[in-house]
């Protein structure tokens, strides 16, 4: 597990956006009957699946939110409620505290969440543009300014991270506007760095990448990484927080990919922020978890599990390691 300490934090605003996401976790786990399924004692996501009339990930999802605000505890993948919030949370309860239902008229967040939960597909009308509008326009802005430094920063500590001295190309799959690379590249300045990404992003990402100084160190390939061939000579893949975005089935044939084109010696390498073993932490990747909900088929997972994504699609020596307080990145190598 990863760990908080004293200091500053580059997280703060994300860590805001997402009281948003608890309050709603909260408002929708009353109105699910979550807390009433679980007043028996221990139960395992199954039988509170069934009780409550959630599919699995659904009701997964809704159960780490509460481990993460305190609410619940878990044993032996069962989860149950702390005897003290026993007290907040089920009816009758001597400090039973009930939060306020939202107009579904107003507030556009509630209403899709409880949408995606209920029926465990993404909302159309809460579809990333990605999807909904790969090819872009011309007056296309696929990311914020801010949301490129942000990736900056990130490649600065991936660069810290792991020792890209041995290779000379870096892929970045589903890269945005570059900013990783920008980022890794000025610590390794040897290296090429391409961004793979659909053509949705190529405008704006060449304009970041040509603010950041870097156009003869990053460049932009247009493609469906799902379907279309990767340039040639890369000999390192990262993704980050890609993964996330697709179930389990899709992961696999994008690591394959990845493991096919690859030289012998070469690794895989994933960002993502990882939930902890039981799933209940860290608050940025549960609160994210439920966010995906909305708008992907995917999954926030454990370390653990993207590495046996990684090993199903032929990568071995997997590992992960710690990219900052709240991120890793598992990497997996083609022997």
């Amino acid at each position: 597990m990863l760990t908080i300490g004293p200091g500053p934090d580059p997280y703060f605003a994300y860590k805001i956006h997402h009281v948003e996401r608890a309050k709603t976790a909260w408002i929708l786990s009353e109105e699910f009957g979550l807390y009433e399924a679980l007043r028996d004692g221990p139960t395992t996501i199954a039988q509170v699946s069934q009780r409550i009339g959630l599919q699995n990930r659904p009701t997964a999802v809704l159960l780490a939110a509460n481990a993460c605000l305190g609410i619940l505890g878990t044993e032996d993948d069962r989860y149950y409620i702390y005897d003290v919030m026993r007290e907040m949370v089920l009816e009758g309860g001597r400090a039973r505290t009930v939060p306020k239902t939202p107009d579904p008229e107003k507030d556009w967040w509630y209403r899709i969440m409880k949408q995606a939960l209920r029926t465990n597909v993404p909302v159309p009308e809460a579809l990333p543009d990605w999807l909904t509008n790969p090819q872009g326009n011309e007056d296309t802005t696929a990311f914020a300014p801010s949301r490129h430094g942000w990736r900056i920063l990130w490649g600065q500590a991936l660069a810290e991270a792991v020792d890209f001295s041995p290779f000379r190309t870096v892929a970045d799959l589903g890269g945005a506007t570059g900013g990783v690379l920008v980022g890794l590249t000025e610590r390794y300045p040897h290296l090429q760095g391409i961004v793979v990404d659909l053509p949705y992003s190529q405008k704006t990402a060449e304009a970041a990448v040509r603010q950041s100084k870097a156009q003869e160190r990053v460049r932009f390939h247009a493609a469906d990484f799902f379907s279309d061939p990767f340039p040639a000579g890369i000999d390192v893949f990262f993704m980050s927080h890609v993964i996330h975005d697709w179930d389990a089935e899709h992961c696999v044939q994008l690591l394959r990919r990845c493991h096919q084109a690859l030289p012998v010696g070469s690794p895989v390498l994933v960002q993502e922020y990882l939930l902890n073993e039981d799933k209940t932490a860290g608050l940025i990747a549960v609160f994210q978890w439920f966010g995906l909900m909305y708008g992907t088929i995917g999954d926030q997972r454990t370390g653990p599990e993207i590495e046996a994504l990684m090993v199903e699609s032929g990568f071995s020596e997997t590992e992960c390691r710690p990219l900052d307080h709240e991120q890793g990145i598992v990497i997996g190598w083609k022997r």
